[in-house]
């Protein structure tokens, strides 16, 4: 089986849309923001593979709880986290989507610990097998593959982009859960890889505030990608 994660309820219906023979599970109630969050599990199907898709909210403290018990309830063979991010690169644009070989967690800063994103101290490595699979696409010049960042923070500031051009100069995009879901799932032994389309681009002035208009276009890129990858892996 192959867990499928998203932060907002739009990452995960425009997968839900492209799912087959689906069933819904309740988990477990988690307050987020006030209320109950709306987590379902989604069981069914992508090209003939047994999948279960659920929301975790925004950030990495939700992030690591759904993802910690996603492992426990279902014992998943890899874990997928799906979503957006704004691009850190100038070849990576609106539209664009990015398949994670390494997520790092930007803001992390310890001293005597490297801060990269070949860090052991602070990176992951993605699954070889859906680097893999991706590779086989022969995808065109607006899927990318390559290191992304994450941290509880939208990246908006000039201040932010320079520091992760500092520390992580090869990062293509950042957003808020995937370094949280690779360490969760690193420490049960759980496969997994970040999935990320693009809604806004943190190196142009003001970008961030078109990340609502993007966000429809952004999650259905994001859904299209990972079921052709889950077809190949």
């Amino acid at each position: 089986m192959i867990g499928i994660i998203c932060a907002m309820t739009e990452e995960r219906d425009a997968l839900l849309k492209l799912m087959e023979g689906v069933r819904i599970r309740k988990a477990e109630k988690l307050l987020y923001k006030g209320k109950v969050l709306n987590n379902e599990y989604y069981l069914g199907n992508i090209e003939g593979r047994e999948v279960v898709l659920c929301r975790c909210g925004v950030g990495k403290v939700y992030a690591t709880m759904v993802t910690a018990k996603l492992i426990e309830k279902f014992k998943p063979e890899l874990i997928i986290n799906l979503g957006c991010a704004g691009s850190l690169n100038e070849n990576v644009h609106v539209g664009d989507v990015v398949l994670a070989d390494r997520v790092a967690d930007w803001e992390f800063d310890v001293p005597g610990w490297e801060r990269s994103v070949s860090s052991i101290d602070i990176s992951y490595a993605c699954d070889e097998r859906m680097l893999n699979a991706f590779r086989k696409l022969r995808a065109s010049k607006k899927a990318h593959l390559g290191p992304i960042v994450s941290a509880d923070t939208f990246i908006y500031k000039k201040a932010q982009v320079r520091t992760i051009r500092k520390y992580f100069p090869e990062a293509l995009c950042g957003e808020m859960e995937g370094s949280a879901v690779a360490g969760t799932c690193y420490a049960h032994g759980v496969n997994f890889a970040v999935i990320r389309s693009i809604s806004d681009e943190t190196l142009v002035n003001g970008s961030y505030k078109e990340f609502d208009f993007n966000l429809e276009k952004a999650c259905d890129n994001a859904a299209k990608l990972a079921v052709r990858i889950i077809n190949n892996y």
